[in-house]
């Protein structure tokens, strides 16, 4: 099993360290949910950074042209650049202003700036506002809720959920978590593959062995673990004790 600190997640957020930095994020890495919340701001951060880059090329390409177009044609011309960006790059519907998210630590009227009418952060007091907004890792859920870690802003996997708890899974960990669905409070972890397994976790086995830990089928998820090879038989021995 690998640490922490050797995800690839991990690693592709401490090489952006010092753009974080900027943002006001000085705070390490001290667990998995610092991971994760980490990682929101993360893949906000690439999207604002791309359609950022992408103005600037959009600038270059047809300097010798925009003096002759109107504000509209420009607004347009751009929209339809990053068109293709935006089919990809995370995101969400906010359902309180409708508007489509795209940077998760930002409210949904700088988004909407970014991705429809981006001359407007051109303006000088929107420039400084955007450049001097302060984040931290409970920014993104202060704005949108703890569903933020339900969307493609992370890796989690829901794997269980019922009337009581929500179960997300992080596959470089080979760990589900255990949150209370009404304030997602964290209950518990479960490591579901030891170190000697060599095979590959599936989707669909993670959803089984939640199941089976939520509904108290302890005995039925210590034999698919080990059905499955994904813990080895010295361990499922071990374990199997607890519960004779």
């Amino acid at each position: 099993m690998i640490l922490l600190s050797q995800t690839q997640l991990y690693q592709d957020i401490e090489n952006h360290r010092s753009f974080l930095e900027k943002m006001g994020l000085s705070s390490k890495i001290k667990s998995a949910f610092d991971l994760f919340s980490y990682e929101i701001i993360y893949r906000g951060l690439l999207t604002q950074n791309q359609i950022e880059n992408i103005y600037e090329a959009f600038l270059n390409q047809h300097y010798d042209l925009l003096d002759y177009l109107n504000y509209d044609e420009k607004r347009k011309m751009f929209n339809n650049d990053i068109a293709k960006l935006l089919e990809t790059a995370p995101h969400f519907v906010d359902q309180e202003s409708q508007v489509t998210i795209y940077i998760p630590y930002l409210e949904p009227f700088v988004n909407q700036r970014y991705t429809h009418d981006y001359q407007m952060l051109l303006l000088k007091q929107h420039r400084e506002y955007v450049q001097n907004f302060q984040v931290n890792l409970q920014t993104p859920i202060d704005m949108y809720g703890y569903g933020i870690f339900r969307t493609g802003f992370t890796s989690l996997q829901n794997v269980y959920e019922d009337e009581r708890h929500i179960c997300m899974y992080f596959d470089p960990l080979k760990t589900i978590y255990i949150f209370k669905k009404d304030n997602h409070e964290f209950l518990n972890k479960v490591i579901i593959q030891d170190d000697k397994a060599k095979c590959d976790v599936l989707l669909d086995d993670v959803k089984q062995i939640a199941y089976d830990i939520e509904n108290y089928l302890y005995r039925d998820c210590l034999e698919k673990l080990k059905d499955l090879e994904y813990i080895s038989l010295k361990n499922y021995k071990k374990i199997i004790k607890k519960y004779k």
